[in-house]
Formats: C-alpha cells, sequence, structure tokens
C-alpha cells in the first residue's frame, strides 16, 4: 500500500508540472496587458513600466515561469487586480461563503431529489413518474444562471419574499470571526440575524443545486427500479 501510494504521488508531479506549463501558457495568451489592466487607459507609459517591472512582466517567459513556481511553493498567487490585495487572502475570506452555499445546495438537491426519485419510481410509467422527469430534464437543462436570474425577479423583486442578494443585512451589523455568517450570527446570539442569513441562501442554493436535484432524482429513480425487479422483492411481494 505504501509503495503504491508513493508510486501515485510520483506520477503525479509531472501531472502537476504540466498543469502548471498549460495554466502559464493559457495566462499568458489572454489578450490585453495586466499593468495596463490595474493602472487603467489613462496611465502613462513610464508608469505602466515600472508596474511591469514591479510584477516581472519584463523578463523572458521562461524567467517568469520559474518565478510563478516559486511563487506557487511558497502559496503566494500574486495580488488581485481588481483589490490589489493577495489572491491567497481573497480566497480564503470568500471560501466560507462558497462552502455555505455549497451545503445548502447539496442539503436542497439530497433532500429533494431521494423522495422525488422514489416517487418516480413507485408510480413509474404513470403521470407522476412522468412529471417528475420532466422536472429532472428540465433542471439539468436550464443553465444556473438563467434560474437564478428568474428566481430574483420573481420571488425578490415581484414579490419581495426573499432577498435579492448579499449574505446578510448589512443594517445587522453581525461582525465576522468566521466568515461563516450562519456561525458568526449564531456567536453574536442574534437569531433573528441567523434566520436572515438563512434566507440569503435559499435562493441561490436552490439555484446551484437544480442540476445536482435532477442527477439526484434520476439515479434515485433507476436504483429503486433496479431493486424492485430483484428476485428477492417479487418473492417477498408473491408472499404478501
Amino acid at each position: 500500500m505504501l509503495k503504491y501510494t508513493v508510486r501515485r504521488l510520483l506520477g503525479a508531479i509531472p501531472v502537476l508540472f504540466g498543469l502548471s506549463i498549460v495554466l502559464f501558457a493559457f495566462i499568458h495568451l489572454l489578450p490585453g496587458d495586466p499593468s495596463r489592466a490595474i493602472l487603467g487607459q489613462h496611465a502613462t507609459p513610464a508608469a505602466v513600466e515600472r508596474l511591469r517591472a514591479v510584477l516581472n512582466l519584463d523578463k523572458p517567459l521562461y524567467e517568469q515561469y520559474f518565478i510563478y513556481l516559486a511563487g506557487l511553493a511558497r502559496g503566494d498567487l500574486g495580488a488581485s487586480i481588481i483589490s490589489n490585495r493577495p489572491v491567497l487572502s481573497e480566497f480564503l475570506q470568500k471560501f466560507p461563503a462558497t462552502i455555505e452555499l455549497t451545503v445548502a445546495a447539496l442539503i436542497f438537491a439530497v433532500g429533494l431529489g431521494i423522495p422525488l426519485g422514489r416517487l418516480a419510481a413507485r408510480h413509474a410509467q404513470r403521470w407522476p413518474d412522468g412529471l417528475v422527469t420532466a422536472l429532472s430534464l428540465f433542471g439539468i437543462s436550464i443553465p444556473i444562471f438563467v434560474l437564478g436570474l428568474t428566481l430574483q425577479y420573481f420571488i425578490s423583486v415581484q414579490t419581495g419574499l426573499l432577498p435579492v442578494s448579499g449574505r446578510v443585512d448589512v443594517r445587522l451589523g453581525i461582525d465576522a470571526v468566521t466568515n461563516f455568517m450562519l456561525v458568526d450570527t449564531l456567536l453574536a446570539g442574534d437569531t433573528g440575524a441567523f434566520v436572515d442569513a438563512l434566507k440569503h441562501l435559499v435562493l441561490p442554493g436552490i439555484a446551484l443545486g437544480s442540476i445536482p436535484l435532477a442527477i439526484i432524482t434520476r439515479i434515485t429513480r433507476a436504483a429503486v427500479l433496479d431493486v424492485a425487479n430483484e428476485d428477492y422483492v417479487r418473492t417477498a411481494r408473491a408472499k404478501g
């Protein structure tokens, strides 16, 4: 087992090395000048050249690549063009929100997908099965951003039932301790803010969970039908 693990780890080295080359090449093939994008179109050529030197963009490509690898080894992903903050700090700050949204989407997909799959299998070849199958095809076909905008318009803008965007009402003044908003509201002892944070997760959770919901529904339906056709199930039914 140890030899297998070591062999797999060693085999991953050239793969990661090749991936780093592809990513580096892709970034440099993109149109535009990062220095000009950071400073704006009205920056002087001298200012652009100074920033290019700071970002090591004035060096040969092979040297830029080794600087890039050294930065990756140190966990230095560079600075964001938008905020000028370290990319790693930006990532760590936004990561808790991503986790909360992912968990919300999974709860929605699993919590609804399994019952719908069982319902479709129980009423196979009848109208409930057809309805669930149609909804599954709709969920797996519609782009997430289209569903998200539709939910925002009808549920938030038209009815005001749920918030349009954000993670929590800014007027509640919740201090970011862990950056997990549900956790921070509980740490603050504010039940109302916790409920508000949950409301902010509903629409994006539904939009993000629509495709997993469709997949889980179809897998559950197929699995239940396969089990229902097993010999021991037919025997149990025959015995009453």
